[in-house]
């Protein structure tokens, strides 16, 4: 909060790359008590819109890996990782596909800076208690919301263009 206030742009990179390693090992729940707290206090929260370009580069590294992958069950693995992700739960593209290939994981967590300096900027509030998504969506409608679903867009185009460049060759190797 205290990176926020003083500038939102960075606020937003530093919690959009973050949040992929933090759920990574759980301690995304940790920012829980701070955006309820943020609702219950001011009415809003601008923690959770940090993440919305996080949840769909994800994404879109998942849906790359699919497109590279040769093995049939690994594609399937990944399509529906990715499908899921589009979702807004990201834990099976993370643990499945992007987080065991490591360069997707790196590629989503670029993505992810990048859609949430987006949001930052727009200054995007949350108005409910709900992570990022097509589903949720309307819990952020308000003051930056047209640059929020912006931001998704680019952290999917950013995770899957940086996994098409920087994974060439067949995954399996």
């Amino acid at each position: 909060l205290a990176i926020y206030t003083w500038n939102p742009i960075v606020s937003g990179v530093f919690m959009g790359a973050l949040i992929q390693p933090m759920v990574s090992v759980g301690a995304h729940w940790s920012l829980v008590p701070i955006a309820m707290n943020n609702l219950s206090v001011i009415g809003y929260d601008i923690i959770f819109p940090l993440f919305a370009g996080a949840v769909y580069a994800q994404s879109g590294a998942a849906l790359a890996c699919a497109l590279k992958f040769q093995d049939p069950l690994k594609k399937k693995n990944a399509f529906q990782s990715a499908f899921t992700a589009f979702l807004g739960v990201t834990e099976p593209a993370l643990y499945t596909v992007n987080l065991p290939l490591m360069k997707p994981f790196i590629c989503a967590v670029i993505g992810g800076g990048i859609g949430g300096a987006i949001t930052g900027f727009a200054g995007t509030r949350c108005y409910s208690f709900a992570f990022p998504s097509v589903v949720t969506c309307l819990a952020y409608a308000g003051p930056g919301f047209g640059l929020f679903m912006f931001s998704m867009v680019v952290g999917f185009i950013s995770g899957f263009g940086l996994t098409m460049a920087v994974c060439r060759k067949n995954l399996e190797d």
